[in-house]
């Protein structure tokens, strides 16, 4: 089956990469390339914190074994905040989990304020807050204010979505240099507050990320926030939300333990047939 799709792959390589390279391509390039402003980060000594959040589950003949949890940890290793939730539950959706691990996420970044001179959470605002209730909306964000959003991907296609693009903002900055920058400043469409996004890279030939900043950026202020993210980045990225990536993963082990805490580990699972 395998040999059969890589084999179509091949063959239609050039049909698909044309999706993309359409006779927009080049036009958006260009005008990505206008919008990037050249800089060089200074690393400026700062302590910076990373915010993440996890949740996994297991479901034992109609029940569900759930955890969540959020952490707010330095780059040197020091953990500020920390909340966590483990519960067996008749119902454990996806869309309740991802809910629930914002708020915490928020929660934590509450905790954190004033503890580091830079806030940093995983992923956006705004797409996270796209299914949220207004009023649950509202004051995650309070509790946000003074953290930036910073994602790895990103499917915005705010800047170049009225050309017609195919891909997100960020595939065509990361298309149209190599050099380290960082793109204008452009007010997203964010009915809470005012927010900002910028592509930036931290380094020469390094992955251009998205950063949302929740006040009126200025050019001055980017060059400001990249310093302070530069001072602990690793490969572009800073490091702070690489620990708290890692600090706070729940991993399928992390529930087979639990599991054996609240002697679930016998209960016959909906995929042993399939040993898995």
């Amino acid at each position: 089956m395998l040999k059969e799709v890589f084999l179509g792959a091949l063959r239609n390589k050039d049909v698909k990469i044309s999706k993309i390279k359409d006779s927009n391509f080049h036009k958006i390039l260009a005008e990505a390339s206008s919008r990037w402003i050249s800089y060089e980060s200074v690393p400026e000594i700062c302590e910076s914190a990373g915010i993440d959040s996890s949740w996994n589950r297991r479901a034992f003949q109609g029940l569900q074994l759930y955890v969540i949890d959020a952490v707010a940890v330095t780059s040197t290793n020091k953990i500020l905040a920390i909340e966590w939730e483990e519960d067996i539950a008749g119902s454990a959706r996806s869309e309740l989990l991802e809910s629930k691990a914002m708020v915490m996420e928020a929660s934590v970044a509450q905790k954190a304020a004033g503890k580091a001179d830079n806030i940093c959470l995983d992923g956006s605002l705004v797409s996270r807050l796209t299914k949220s209730k207004p009023e649950a909306a509202s004051e995650i964000v309070k509790k946000c204010t003074s953290c930036i959003f910073i994602s790895k991907t990103s499917e915005s296609r705010l800047q170049f979505g009225p050309m017609g693009s195919k891909a997100g903002d960020i595939y065509y900055y990361g298309h149209t240099s190599k050099e380290a920058g960082f793109s204008i400043p452009v007010e997203t469409q964010f009915c809470h507050a005012p927010l900002f996004e910028v592509y930036a890279r931290l380094r020469d030939h390094t992955p251009v990320i998205r950063i949302e900043i929740m006040s009126n950026a200025t050019e001055q202020e980017v060059k400001s926030t990249l310093n302070k993210l530069r001072y602990h980045s690793v490969a572009g990225y800073p490091y702070c939300l690489k620990l708290a990536h890692n600090t706070c993963k729940i991993t399928n082990e992390d529930i087979d333990r639990l599991a054996s805490i609240y002697d679930l580990q016998n209960e016959q699972g909906a995929r042993d047939a399939l040993n898995e």
